[in-house]
């Protein structure tokens, strides 16, 4: 089974334009628990960078950022974007994580099945790989889709000037996902070119989550907002630290 399509150019486009809000609400509020950890420069580690509105902020305020995603499409805005930072093509579930102070995925990012491996048992051996990669008080910050995200959601659209975006929700409750099926319509020239994409997520409960990064070695925090920027409804956040060695 191959990969399924992740953000082709013209959803990349959409997303980047349309959806950029959540990286940019929670941006303070991030950088400010990174702060108050005392990390406040050196290395960080963005998986599921996007087109890079995260990794922006993080290099405005000084740090030195890695980003990965599965799309290239969004690596692409992102070196745009950020050309200062190191960005990378690839899946977090195989990606090997460098010696850092933290490392992000934002966005619901571990849910998605776009890499067909992805699943809570590789999910666990990533976050034990960036255990193992972070320096003493080191912090992995990432949120998860809950069963019942989007429960009741029907279909929705949003517009921008040159672009529209219909998403079709659908619940697997059995297999405990979400699929979501987007098409979306940009404007080229005069015409409008049609993509169709489906995006299904592994739902994990959040108490499960905490039990396995604690498992590993984490000292972890159960936030619902990051900052003053509210998390969505059916969305649990972690910040995790590794302890100092005793």
């Amino acid at each position: 089974m191959g990969r399924k399509p992740a953000y082709e150019s013209d959803l990349a486009y959409i997303h980047d334009r349309g959806y950029g809000a959540f990286a940019t609400g929670a941006a303070p509020g991030l950088l400010k628990v990174l702060q108050q950890c005392g990390i406040r420069e050196g290395l960080l580690v963005d998986l599921g960078c996007g087109s890079g509105i995260w990794a922006r902020k993080l290099v405005d305020s000084r740090y030195r950022v890695i980003g990965v995603d599965i799309s290239p499409a969004m690596i692409e805005l992102a070196r745009q974007r950020v050309p200062e930072a190191r960005f990378h093509v690839g899946s977090f579930v195989q990606f090997p994580i460098p010696a850092c102070r933290a490392v992000t995925a934002l966005g619901e990012v571990f849910n998605y099945l776009f890499d067909p491996n992805n699943s809570l048992r590789t999910l666990r051996q990533v976050c034990k790989r960036v255990f193992d990669a972070l320096t003493p008080n080191g912090l992995l910050i990432f949120d998860v889709a809950e069963p019942g995200r989007c429960k009741g959601f029907g279909q929705r659209f949003t517009e921008g000037e040159d672009w529209t975006c219909l998403v079709e929700y659908r619940q697997d409750v059995a297999k405990q996902q979400l699929i979501r099926r987007i098409i979306s319509f940009r404007k080229i020239g005069d015409t409008y070119r049609r993509q169709e994409e489906t995006h299904i997520q592994q739902l994990y409960s959040g108490t499960k989550i905490a039990e396995m990064l604690r498992e590993i070695g984490f000292r972890v925090r159960r936030v619902r907002s990051y900052g003053k920027y509210r998390l969505s409804p059916g969305v649990a956040a972690f910040v995790a630290r590794k302890p100092r060695a005793r």
